[in-house]
This record gives C-alpha cells, sequence and structure tokens, in this order.
C-alpha cells in the first residue's frame, strides 16, 4: 500500500480516513483553494509527478495509462467517423476537393503538432503555485499550456489530420481500406499486449535487483531510438525524391513496406515509453505521438494493400 496521503477529488470529502484506498489523481492543471471542496494536490504528491511514469504511486500510475489509452481511443473513432462522412453524401463533393480545406487542414495540422510537441502541463499545489516552472526555464525548451487547453489542440489536430487522411483514402476501394484498418488495429492491439508485457518484465526486474539487465536494456531501447529517427529520415527523403522523380510502383511498394516496418517498431517504443519512461503530465504528447504513429502506419499498409489489390 502506498504511503502517499489521501487527495479529495469533489463530493469525496469522507475519504480522507486511513482505512480507505485513495482515489485516483486529479487533473494536472486543477488550482484550488484549501477552504472549498474542489480538487487539491498534496506537495507531497506533486513530487510523483517529476518522475517517469514506472516510478510514481500505483494510482497516478493507473490513472494516466487510462486516459491516454482512452484519448487514442476517442482519436481513432473521431477519424474513423471523419473518413465515413467523406465516403458517403454528408459533404458536398465540391468542397471535399477544395484546395483550400486541404491546405488550411495541412496547415493547421503543423501547427498544433509543433505547438503540442514543445507544450509543458503546469502542476499546480493547493496554494495555485506552479510547481514545474524549471521546465519552462531551464529544464527544456517549450512553454505553458494548461491541460485544457493542450485537450483542445489534441482536439484540432485529430480533426486537421482526420481530413487530410480523408483526401488519401477516397482513391481506395471500401473493401481495400477495411482490410488497412482490419490490420492496423491488430498491430496496435499486439504493439499494446507486447509493450505491456515488457514493462512488467522490466518491474520484475526492478524490484530482483538486476541493475546489469536494466541498463542492457535502456542502453537497447536507446540504440533502436537511435537507428529509428535515422531511418525515418532517410525515409522522407526517399518519399521527396520520389514526388519529383518518376518511379515504378515496385519503389512505392518498397517505400511502403519499409515505411510500415518503421512505425510498428516506432508504435512499440512509444506504447513502451507510456508505460515507462514519460512523466505524467505528458499524456497529452503521448496521445500525439501515438496517433501519428498509427495514422502513417495505417496509410503505409493502405498503400501496400491497394497495391496487391490492383495486381
Amino acid at each position: 500500500m502506498s504511503s502517499k496521503k489521501d487527495f479529495l477529488l469533489p463530493g469525496d470529502e469522507n475519504l480522507n480516513n486511513a482505512s480507505t484506498p485513495p482515489p485516483p489523481p486529479p487533473s494536472y492543471d486543477t488550482a484550488t483553494n484549501n477552504n472549498t471542496n474542489s480538487t487539491y494536490i498534496p506537495y507531497d504528491f506533486i513530487e510523483d509527478y517529476n518522475k517517469p511514469i514506472s516510478e510514481c504511486n500505483i494510482y497516478i500510475r493507473t490513472i494516466f495509462t487510462k486516459r491516454v489509452f482512452s484519448l487514442l481511443s476517442y482519436q481513432i473513432l473521431a477519424t474513423f467517423l471523419i473518413q465515413i462522412s467523406f465516403y458517403t453524401d454528408f459533404f458536398p463533393k465540391h468542397i471535399l476537393f477544395n484546395p483550400f480545406i486541404y491546405w488550411f487542414s495541412f496547415i493547421g495540422a503543423m501547427a498544433t503538432v509543433v505547438t503540442l510537441s514543445f507544450a509543458i502541463t503546469p502542476i499546480m499545489n493547493p496554494d495555485g503555485e506552479i510547481m514545474n516552472e524549471d521546465d519552462a526555464f531551464g529544464g527544456r525548451f517549450g512553454w505553458m499550456i494548461s491541460y485544457n487547453k493542450q485537450l483542445g489542440l489534441l482536439g484540432l489536430f485529430t480533426v486537421f489530420e482526420s481530413i487530410l487522411v480523408s483526401f488519401i483514402t477516397l482513391h481506395y476501394d471500401p473493401r481495400v481500406l477495411m482490410t488497412a484498418v482490419f490490420i492496423t488495429l491488430t498491430i496496435v492491439i499486439t504493439a499494446y499486449t507486447i509493450s505491456a508485457y515488457k514493462a512488467k518484465q522490466y518491474e520484475k526486474k526492478e524490484l530482483q535487483g538486476d541493475i546489469d539487465a536494466l541498463l542492457e536494456e535502456e542502453s537497447t531501447m536507446s540504440l533502436v531510438y537511435r537507428f529509428l529517427w535515422c531511418f525515418t529520415s532517410g525515409l522522407f527523403a526517399f518519399g521527396f525524391i520520389l514526388m519529383f522523380l518518376p518511379h515504378s510502383s515496385v519503389a512505392e511498394l518498397i517505400f511502403s513496406w519499409v515505411g510500415a516496418l518503421i512505425f510498428t517498431v516506432y508504435l512499440f517504443i512509444d506504447m513502451y515509453m507510456v508505460f515507462r519512461k514519460v512523466r505524467p503530465n505528458e499524456e497529452i504528447r503521448c496521445c500525439m505521438m501515438l496517433y501519428t504513429d498509427i495514422i502513417n502506419l495505417f496509410l503505409n499498409i493502405l498503400r501496400i494493400v491497394g497495391h496487391n489489390n490492383d495486381n
């Protein structure tokens, strides 16, 4: 049982006795007054929010993973619904194929993803003071944006990205599209299962004090990330060249297979990071990373399935 103090949620004034386990932690940016019944975060509990998620209180870890994958599920559902609306007559075709819609969505997606990449969620104590100001002043480059505003930006990013994806999926047969969706979901579920299992194995090694194994695993993950960065840079450079030079369908197929492999590994690594390395106030960034991995994986699989269907 954790030694952390209990913290109150609205309407839970009677939960502060020692025999009752504490509920999940409140939102990260909730500033409150001690004279009200609003949520608050005790000083000793806030310390966990500056640690990797694997070192945090069990209640923080539980609610963090639930929030991340719940938000990710909503993003995927929203994207799927937008694809359906594009396939039906819900929107007039002359609106769908308007270049302004495409470029507006492209610029909006780029602006929101850059903003979310450098956003820092403020952690506030019961006195309304920001406890992680060092993150924005010397800790790492970024700017303080409240959790609710980041949530709104994540929603806008999802809509913009879904519209951009719709411009691509409209060119494919619905059966090809559903095949790609099924394959992508299978990979996502598999990556989630493996990363969760690996995270539990890591925790067991920590409890056993197997420092050598932990250091080796850390080194391996870091090396994989560096290789992924190099391969991804090469992949985008290759794709940029293909845009301006005549190429065969074989070259595009190879590009898609390499892309699918890279983003499958990215998906596993990023999910593993959600269980092990990120901090609890970075859940919006985690959702954005996982969603981007899934969308890129889906588009590469869609091109592969579409190529095989044409043959």
